[in-house]
C-alpha cells in the first residue's frame, strides 16, 4: 500500500512552518517576551517557567533552540526542551520529539520510542501524530502490523479532515484489514479524500465509478474525477482520460485531445502501450496537434504556476 510504505512529507512541512505565536497571558512571561521580539528576554524567562513546571515554556524553548531565535542554534538543547514539553502531555512537543526519534534527527533514530510519543501526542488529539501513529501500526519500518489499531488512528485523523487518512481508510475497509470488508464505506471514505484535494484519490474514486465498486456505476461521476485530477497534472488520470477520448467513450471522440493528454502524462515518465500502438495507426498530422495542445498547456501551466509563486502539488 503505498499510503502505508513511509512517514510522509507534510510532517516536515509541519515542523518548518510550525507557530511560534501565542496569546499573552499573564503566566506566560516568556511568550509574551517571545511575542514583542525580545528574544533574549524570551529565553531567560521562558527557562524559569520551564524549569518550574511549564511544559508550554518548555516547548517555547524547544523552538527558540531549533532556531537559533535569542540564543545559538542548539539542536541538542531543543530536543531536550521538547522532551521535557513532551513528558508533561505537550502534544506538539510530543510529535516533534517523536518525528526526531523516528527519523534519526538529532538524536539516534528508535521507532519503537518514537511510538511512545507518537501515541502522546495522537491522544492528545494532534492529527498528524494520530496518522503517524497509524502508520506504524500499519507495519512502517518493518514493525509489527496492527491493522485493527491501525484503523482506529486513520479514522481519528481522517475525522480531523487529513486527507490521506481518508484514503488509507478507504484502502483498509476496500481490503478488509483491521476492519470488516465494506466496499460502500471505502468509496465514501475515497471520495472524501478526492474532495480533499488527493489527485490520486480522485483517480482510483473514478475508477470505482467506473466500475461500480461500492457505488453504482457512473460515468459522468468518473469522467468528472479524472478531468479534474488531469488538470491538477495527475499522470494516471492523464492516461486513463486519454483512453476515453481515444475510443470516444463517455466523451466526444478526440485522438488529438488524446494525444495531448497522454503526451503530458510522459512528462511525468507515464507509460501506457496500448496507446502507443493505437497511435501509430494516427496521421502525423493528429500526432502534430496533439503534441502542440501539450506543449501549450504546459506553458499555460508554467505561467500561471510563476503568477501565482507557487507549483502545483500532490503532497497533502
Amino acid at each position: 500500500m503505498q499510503a502505508l510504505a513511509k512517514i510522509i512529507l507534510v510532517i516536515f512541512c509541519a515542523l518548518q512552518f510550525s507557530s511560534f505565536a501565542h496569546a499573552a497571558s499573564p503566566t506566560m512571561t516568556g511568550y509574551r517576551a517571545f511575542d514583542q521580539g525580545l528574544y533574549k528576554t524570551a529565553i531567560k524567562l521562558a527557562t524559569k517557567e520551564a524549569q518550574a513546571g511549564s511544559e508550554n515554556s518548555a516547548y517555547l524553548l524547544g523552538q527558540m533552540y531549533r532556531k537559533g531565535l535569542g540564543t545559538p542554534l542548539d539542536i541538542e538543547k531543543s530536543l531536550s526542551w521538547y522532551r521535557k514539553a513532551a513528558k508533561a502531555d505537550h502534544a506538539e512537543a510530543a510529535f516533534i520529539y517523536g518525528y526526531a526519534l523516528a527519523q534519526g534527527e538529532g538524536i539516534d533514530k528508535d521507532i519503537i520510542e518514537a511510538k511512545t510519543y507518537f501515541i502522546k501526542a495522537a491522544k492528545g488529539g494532534h492529527m498528524l501524530a494520530q496518522y503517524n501513529l497509524a502508520q506504524i501500526y500499519a507495519g512502517l519500518a518493518g514493525q509489527p502490523a496492527d491493522y485493527t489499531k491501525a484503523f482506529k488512528w486513520f479514522e481519528r485523523a481522517s475525522e480531523k479532515g487529513h486527507a490521506q487518512s481518508q484514503m488509507d481508510l478507504a484502502v483498509l475497509y476496500n481490503s478488509g484489514k483491521g476492519v470488516a470488508q465494506n466496499h460502500t464505506l471505502a468509496a465514501r471514505y475515497m471520495l472524501k479524500a478526492a474532495k480533499n484535494g488527493r489527485t490520486d484519490a480522485m483517480v482510483r474514486y473514478a475508477i470505482m465509478a467506473f466500475n461500480g465498486v461500492g457505488i453504482e456505476t457512473n460515468l459522468g461521476d468518473a469522467i468528472f474525477w479524472l478531468k479534474k485530477a488531469a488538470t491538477l497534472g495527475q499522470p494516471t488520470a492523464q492516461t486513463r482520460l486519454a483512453r476515453l477520448y481515444y475510443k470516444g467513450v463517455g466523451v466526444p471522440q478526440d485522438a488529438e485531445i488524446a494525444v495531448m493528454l497522454y503526451r503530458l502524462a510522459q512528462t511525468a515518465n507515464a507509460e501506457d502501450s496500448w496507446l502507443e500502438l493505437e497511435f501509430k495507426k494516427l496521421p502525423i498530422t493528429t500526432l502534430s496537434i496533439g503534441q502542440n495542445l501539450a506543449d501549450e498547456w504546459v506553458e499555460r501551466n508554467a505561467a500561471a504556476e510563476a503568477k501565482a509563486g507557487t507549483k502545483t502539488s500532490d503532497k497533502p
